[in-house]
């Protein structure tokens, strides 16, 4: 009897034992766990952009004059060489005037004086011509020294050079004339009356995107008047920070959406601008960008010039990549780390990172595909914990671009 009461109270102790390690054991803590997979991966570089023609023309006024009230309206489309304003050239003061006025006459007297002495230097060219035909039958008789002649022929010479000076003479006094004109009637208004319309045109065919001068006024010469394009030609431009634009060259591709339609339109990048400019970001801090430009090549009709969208530029593409959440990683020693599931434990691994962007990093040693890993490790996760997964999803979810 004695024997089995020992043994009843050994049974008992032992599963009390039990039942106390059981209530002190530490529970395993919940974290979610994703399954490595290989994937596709691309690194973006993320910013607000803008459209703009690709092609911009801003008309401006020739001449200062007063501008008549435009009747064209925004959106109108024209030719080239259809009347986009007119203007009525403003009179110069009258003493300017009058000296430009005195100045065409002074032309005019030298040009009759440059005709006049070029008429008198040809007449004198022939007239030395004929005396060197009249006397050569008598230098073949005989009659007449071969010296003689000499000289008949270098006066004959002579007279041509200055009948050429003279011809010289002429085009030159015809081009100060008609300097002074133009000087009188204005540039680019030299074939009005004075008091006539100067008609602005078209330079090439579009679209009048802004009408920049809507009132009756007098205006300068190269004030802007009209902005002219071809709203089906735009690009894409966006002001990316310096770190980011090293990564961008010519040929990236670019996605476009939050443009107001329902889909990603595709275009690529055309040009990385060599130059950067600062700029002061909403939390007043100094940041330097370089504007980037891209090409839109079938851009939708309700896209216009101006409007708001968001770029992303394509700067890495991998394919059969080992990628992780980026917020599986952290720094540990100088070194990248994460956590691994295996037999229900965490165990902290170490990794080597290649490409990291759009939320995910690309591992290239130290995980195998399979692997799962805890994304967001709280502080009760440490190497040997005994974790319960909570949820489950596959690393190829939420991939780039």
């Amino acid at each position: 009897m004695k024997t089995r009461s020992w043994w009843a109270l050994g049974l008992g102790g032992a599963i009390v034992a039990l039942l106390i390690w059981v209530a002190l054991r530490p529970s395993a803590v919940p974290v979610d766990v994703v399954e490595i997979r290989r994937d596709t991966l691309s690194i973006t570089v993320e910013e607000e952009g803008r459209t703009r023609a690709q092609e911009l023309f801003r008309v401006a006024a020739p001449v200062t004059g007063r501008l008549s009230r435009p009747t064209l309206e925004e959106g109108t489309v024209v030719a080239r060489g259809d009347v986009l304003v007119t203007l009525r050239p403003a009179p110069d003061d009258p003493r300017v005037q009058a000296a430009r006025e005195a100045a065409v006459e002074s032309a005019r007297a030298r040009l009759a004086r440059a005709e006049a002495e070029q008429a008198e230097a040809a007449d004198h060219a022939e007239q030395a011509q004929r005396e060197v035909e009249r006397r050569r039958p008598l230098l073949e008789m005989g009659a007449l020294a071969a010296e003689s002649m000499e000289r008949f022929e270098e006066a004959a010479r002579s007279a041509r050079v200055a009948a050429e000076a003279g011809d010289a003479a002429v085009r030159a006094a015809r081009a100060d004339l008609e300097q002074a004109r133009a000087a009188l009637l204005g540039a680019g208004a030299d074939s009005l009356a004075p008091g006539a319309l100067l008609s602005v045109r078209a330079p090439v065919a579009g679209t009048v995107l802004r009408v920049l001068e809507e009132s009756e006024r007098v205006v300068a010469a190269g004030t802007p008047l009209v902005e002219l394009a071809d709203p089906a030609a735009l690009e894409v431009t966006a002001d990316l920070l310096t770190e980011e634009a090293v990564r961008v060259a010519p040929g990236n591709p670019m996605l476009i959406t939050g443009w107001g339609g329902g889909r990603t339109l595709h275009g690529s990048v055309r040009r990385v601008e060599p130059s950067a400019f600062t700029e002061i970001s909403t939390l007043g801090v100094e940041e330097q960008r370089v504007r980037v430009v891209g090409t839109l090549p079938d851009p939708p009709p309700e896209l216009g010039v101006g409007f708001r969208l968001e770029v992303s530029v394509v700067v890495w593409r991998g394919t059969e990549v080992l990628a992780v959440p980026a917020s599986a990683l952290f720094r540990r020693d100088g070194r990248w780390h994460l956590f691994r599931v295996v037999d229900g434990r965490a165990v902290l691994t170490g990794v080597e990172v290649g490409e990291q962007g759009s939320g995910r990093a690309e591992i290239t040693s130290g995980l195998a595909e399979g692997d799962r890993v805890i994304p967001f490790p709280s502080d009760l996760v440490g190497d040997g914990v005994r974790v319960r997964a909570v949820g489950a999803s596959s690393g190829g979810e939420g991939g780039g671009a």
